[in-house]
């Protein structure tokens, strides 16, 4: 396609649509790599309210014995919070992904449509 546009129209056409490809792609590769920070410490603290979840459960007897209902909710509660928190975080950073990839395909858009009415006026195109 980006080949029949580099025949078919003037050279600034082809030389946006390429400089976008390859905004493109970098933006995707730089926010993708930026992302994967938030995705480890999703799952750390998706594991952590898991396993006191299980550990709690598997111990009832012992938290029972010793009275620790309360604490083993809050340690819980503490740990289901802060991987809601992280889970957030990631929601985040796809929508910065994804607004920074939707800024990029609006700006080659309006510059190939601004060149476009500017040499339909002048009788090039």
């Amino acid at each position: 396609m980006i080949v029949i546009i580099g025949i078919l129209f003037p050279w600034y056409f082809f030389l946006i649509i390429l400089v976008t490809i390859a905004a493109y792609i970098i933006d995707t590769f730089v926010f993708t790599e930026w992302r994967a920070k938030y995705f480890k410490n999703q799952n750390i603290k998706d594991q952590n309210y898991n396993q006191k979840a299980t550990d709690a459960l598997l111990n009832f007897e012992t938290v029972k014995y010793f009275n620790a209902e309360q604490h083993e909710e809050d340690r819980y509660m503490k740990a289901l919070l802060d991987y809601k928190k992280e889970n957030v975080k990631v929601s985040y950073s796809l929508v910065t992904l994804n607004l920074s990839q939707a800024l990029i395909i609006v700006i080659c858009m309006s510059a190939i449509l601004t060149l476009t009415l500017y040499s339909i006026r002048n009788g090039t195109l």
